[in-house]
């Protein structure tokens, strides 16, 4: 059946076609099924185009010659992407708009939408479609064919259905260990909303055309293509995700009228709606009208994007050219930028880990990290602002480079005096001792020799683990001068992530950083030179971008950032589960405190009579406990398992050979038989430092080795066959090592050859 329409709006033919719909196109990455459209090209080719003649709205104009074209509505929905391509393939000049996406909320609204397409085909493209919206129900799709001898429509429909029918494989990329490590945290939790989600907002000033809005941040849409790109993995743990690269993404930009709900709970349901990583677009605008000021109207922007595809670094550098795209009507001229991720995809592949792996397993291990303990009934973030006026910050930064340090510098010695407070015992009458304090700072993740690399828009910035001594004579200048030098020491491998760095360190889960420092990074020119003068030509003035501050994986966060005035705003957010509210503000109004303090302070004072002349009086707080108690015990075990490496791989991905030896075999024995190995494994001894080492305390040195999924051979001999079964079960299903039973007159030569038959 089919029935033929005249539009009163329009002289087009519409063809309905209720034949069995055809199969659905699979994702690109799958072998897609043919699309059956014969029963649409037999429906086609008997269908009579008509011919309408509008008359001339005034004499002197000529008449409009007819405007006529095969209309083709397809009931199969199709992904966006691979009908658009499909669309380009049929008409290869065709630009971006080759298919719209329109809304209608009846029949008279389809009709103008189908008139316009009707009108754009006349001296266009041969082919068109568009996705029409409805309220409440799925979206319609309609395929425009430009008018001409009968058999040009056949033959368009079926170049339509082959390219359909056989979709080109979209392009990837892989992903880098610091993204894999953050979808990890951000699907592998149950209260996942709103984590590593950063939210950056200001005030425009000046009127806003929310179309020229829209339209520019297309433009950069296209322009860009880490914002076209998108997660995408299977259930198979052995896979590690990618990144698809679509051809076209379109911006979300929502408009809230000025009775909207209140900014902060406008912030955090945007923030806990989070993001499809598997769509591209990861990056978001939400506009709220405000009542005019004198000078005119005023608009609160949001951007709000996820921290596995950008960095603040990079939402930044995607402002400035959304600026030029507006200031010239919404359309960015030139290319798309170079370099992009996939540069920097190949620049990571490049890396020799070898250099970076003898430097991480020589770091020494931090022995307060500040352990979070739950707290009952917590839920969600909490988040805490403090702010140093603009004197306070010139004065700060000035007294770190009197001492040849930043004021990151004197953020981090802030920080680490407070954890050497916590760890301290609560009664006077101990003297204080010297402890190893560790927490996370972060790296632009810019300084890798990549040419252009400032100008590359991803997820660069990484948090890495540092750790510095202090002693309860350790001056403030010291401690600047340790932390500067840890910064450096560890900017050279700032492409590194953080779960590469402590599996290489052998740090166990309760020895890692439970809190993050950062201070934000901004590409060095955060503004054209003209834009402000630009914008302000039209009217425009807008200020400073505000981060939120995100929600992590770590506890705590402290970050700080320069307002529009020059002040220093420091900002807590923490994960409640983990932190109680009052122990967390506490934490942030003591930092304050502290730089407030710094520069008025004698630089030979030590830490323990810094501390009695700044913060006596106020409490210490012990995160995951009640303020003014003292820090609860560690929950990892002191080490009671070492890893003896004896030889190593003779080529990557080899895996490891690890032996057990009863506990009264003598340490000399093993270098003089690592002689004969002939493996291509590294071989190494898993030694237990006492004669009750449970089974799980082997876990902290096993774990990163199956993480890393190479094979691994557990061999043991009489008195150790049993735990090593039990060891073999820490591990996951897919992953359990093997296990070997040997005698003591097994040789290595004999376990090579055994090994390699398996």
């Amino acid at each position: 059946m089919m029935t033929t329409r005249q539009f009163a709006s329009a002289p087009v033919t519409l063809l309905v076609s209720d034949a069995p719909a055809p199969p659905p196109c699979l994702p690109a990455r799958r072998p897609p099924r043919r699309l059956d459209a014969g029963s649409v090209t037999a429906a086609l080719a008997r269908t009579a185009t008509r011919q309408w003649l509008p008359p001339a709205p005034e004499e002197r104009q000529p008449p409009r010659r007819a405007a006529e074209f095969h209309l083709v509505e397809l009931y199969q929905p199709y992904d966006s992407t691979v009908l658009r391509t499909a669309l380009r393939a049929v008409e290869p000049g065709a630009g971006p708009d080759v298919l719209w996406e329109r809304e209608a909320a009846g029949p008279d609204e389809l009709d103008g939408v189908l008139a316009e397409l009707g009108r754009s085909l006349t001296h266009g493209p041969r082919v068109r479609a568009v996705l029409v919206g409805r309220p409440g129900a799925a979206p319609r799709l309609f395929v425009g064919i430009a008018a001409g001898p009968p058999a040009r429509p056949l033959g368009v429909l079926e170049e339509l259905r082959s390219a359909l029918s056989h979709p080109p494989a979209p392009a990837t990329v892989p992903t880098s260990a610091l993204q894999r490590e953050l979808l990890r945290d951000t699907t592998g939790r149950a209260d996942r909303g709103g984590r590593h989600v950063e939210q950056l907002s200001w005030t425009w000033h000046g009127p806003l055309d929310t179309d020229r809005f829209t339209a520019a941040w297309q433009s950069v849409f296209d322009h860009e293509l880490v914002l076209r790109a998108a997660f995408d993995w299977t259930e198979d743990a052995h896979d590690d995700p990618w990144i698809v690269l679509h051809d076209r993404a379109v911006p979300e930009v929502t408009l809230h009228p000025s009775d909207a709900p209140g900014w902060e709970e406008l912030l955090d349901a945007d923030r806990r709606r989070g993001f499809d990583l598997r769509r591209p677009a990861l990056l978001r605008a939400t506009l709220v009208d405000t009542d005019p000021s004198d000078e005119g109207p005023v608009t609160r922007v949001l951007l709000t994007y996820h921290h596995a595809m950008l960095d603040g670094w990079s939402v930044r550098l995607l402002l400035q050219s959304f600026y030029r795209a507006y200031l010239t009507g919404g359309t960015l001229p030139g290319g798309e930028r170079r370099p992009d991720l996939r540069d920097h995809a190949r620049w990571l592949g490049a890396q020799d880990t070898t250099p970076a792996r003898q430097f991480w397993s020589t770091r020494p291990a931090a022995t307060v990290v500040a352990p979070a303990g739950p707290v009952a009934d917590g839920r969600g973030s909490g988040r805490a602002r403090r702010r140093l006026t603009p004197y306070e910050a010139v004065r700060l930064r000035g007294w770190a480079a009197a001492w040849g340090a930043g004021e990151s510098s004197a953020l981090q010695a802030a920080w680490a005096l407070l954890l050497y407070r916590a760890a301290q015992e609560p009664d006077p009458r101990v003297a204080p001792r010297a402890v190893r304090v560790g927490f996370a700072v972060t790296l632009s993740g810019r300084g890798i020799p990549l040419d252009g690399v400032d100008r590359l828009p991803g997820a660069l910035r990484t948090p890495l683990p540092l750790t510095v001594r202090v002693h309860p004579s350790t001056t403030v200048p010291q401690l600047l001068a340790a932390l500067r030098d840890g910064v450096l020491d560890v900017s050279s491998y700032e492409w590194v992530s953080p779960g590469q760095a402590h599996r290489w360190n052998g740090t166990p889960p309760g020895r890692r950083p439970q809190s993050l420092v950062v201070l934000e990074h901004l590409p060095l020119a955060p503004h054209h030179p003209r834009l402000d003068t630009d914008l302000a030509a039209h009217g425009i003035h807008v200020d400073t971008p505000t981060p939120a501050g995100t929600f992590t994986s770590y506890p705590i966060t402290l970050t700080a950032h320069y307002d529009a005035t020059g002040g220093l705003v420091l900002t807590t957010v923490h994960d409640r589960a983990l932190l109680a509210d009052r122990d967390a503000t506490e934490l942030l109004s003591q930092s304050a405190h502290l730089l407030r303090s710094f520069p008025d302070l004698p630089s030979g004072l030590a830490t323990t009579e810094l501390l009695r002349a700044t913060l006596a009086g106020h409490p210490t707080p012990h995160p995951g406990g009640p303020s003014g108690t003292a820090p609860s015990e560690p929950t990892e075990p002191l080490e009671t398992v070492h890893l003896d490496v004896l030889r190593r791989a003779t080529r990557p991905g080899a895996g490891w050979v690890l032996l057990l030896p009863p506990p009264d075999t003598p340490d000399s024995r093993f270098p003089a038989t690592a002689r004969t190995w002939s493996g291509p494994q590294a071989l190494a001894v898993l030694r237990p430092l006492r004669d009750d080492a449970p089974p799980a305390a082997y876990r902290p040195l096993l774990a990163p080795l199956l993480e890393s999924r190479v094979p691994v051979a557990l061999v043991a001999t009489a008195g150790t066959g049993l735990i090593a079964c039990e060891i073999a079960r820490l591990g996951p299903s897919a992953t359990t090592p093997l296990v070997v039973l040997a005698t003591a007159e097994t040789d290595l030569a004999s376990l090579a050859a055994v090994l390699a038959r398996t």
